[in-house]
């Protein structure tokens, strides 16, 4: 019969050994990149509202912000977004919203990852949004 401490050091192993791929990964990798970055590059302030939206059509996250020059603004991944990233069935895209001084709204959709994130710049009283993956 196998000891009680026999059975606990195996299962220990055994996670330890399924789990490796998930923990090297941010050994590898690093920790993972915000949800979003906006720069302002524009030697003026703008305000810039920054709306996140799930594959169900449920918020994100949502806020706004007024950026002096120079500034930059970015958002931590909420902590669910972590293994919904690293299984196959897990295909989902999110779709950012940003929006400069009321008036010009850009968008673009990308899938959940841990190391990309949707890059906001402003510059010379225009905006524009892209990927950034690591």
């Amino acid at each position: 019969m196998v000891s009680r401490k026999t059975l606990v050091i195996g299962i220990l192993a055994a996670l330890l050994i399924l789990l490796f791929p998930f923990w090297f990964t941010f050994f590898i990798a690093g920790s993972p990149t915000p949800l979003f970055t906006v720069y302002n590059s524009d030697p003026i302030s703008h305000t810039v509202d920054v709306d996140i939206i799930g594959p169900d059509n449920t918020s994100i996250f949502s806020d706004s912000r007024t950026l002096g020059p120079d500034e930059h603004w970015s958002h931590k991944k909420p902590l669910w977004m972590v293994p919904r990233s690293f299984f196959a069935w897990a295909e989902d895209k999110y779709t950012v919203y940003a929006t400069l001084d009321n008036n010009t709204t850009k968008k673009m959709t990308i899938n959940y990852h841990l190391w990309n994130d949707a890059s906001i710049h402003i510059y010379n009283g225009n905006m524009s949004i892209g990927e950034i993956t690591v």
